[in-house]
């Protein structure tokens, strides 16, 4: 996956303000830190999101020691194709709770080539010595811990292609 970049709240942490936050900052090619990055995209109206939201929350400990980290874009604020804002995310992040990276993707700035706006969220799953897409996929499952399984496993039996 490219290097996009968003405007966000590191640990959902609202007190410095908006910070550039990158893709490359979870580049682990060693698995020294994580081993998979769910790329989850999301948007206010949305009720799977906010319920899936939730569930990222609530398990957010069980992810930290499977070695997950979760980057969540919020793409629309209340009303769809309304590009989320500063507002949005700061009431999202307190509404849900949110413990992990939040960003804005305003209008789907930088994930919008991946998905159909109106079948969400969206997630996906990268290795994170690569930054490969492992899988992805719409809706919301209901197991965060299920969902991301898979990815898990396959970092756990297959070594990175060295890039040429």
């Amino acid at each position: 996956m490219k290097n996009f970049q968003f405007l966000g709240f590191p640990n959902a942490d609202t007190s410095k303000g908006l910070q550039k936050i990158s893709l490359a900052q979870y580049f682990d090619p060693t698995n020294t830190r994580y081993k998979v990055l769910r790329v989850n995209a999301s948007a206010v109206w949305c009720p799977p999101c906010n319920l899936e939201t939730n569930a990222i929350v609530a398990a957010k400990a069980k992810l930290d020691a499977e070695g997950v980290v979760i980057l969540q874009t919020l793409f629309d604020g209340e009303t769809t194709n309304v590009g989320a804002t500063e507002t949005d995310l700061r009431r999202w992040i307190r509404t849900h709770g949110s413990n992990f990276d939040s960003v804005l993707d305003p209008g789907l700035q930088n994930l919008g080539g991946f998905f159909n706006a109106t079948a969400i969220p969206w997630n996906a799953d990268l290795d994170v010595r690569t930054m490969e897409i492992l899988d992805e996929s719409l809706g919301w499952g209901g197991d965060i811990l299920n969902d991301v399984s898979s990815a898990l496993d396959w970092v756990a039996t297959h070594q990175p292609t060295p890039a040429n």
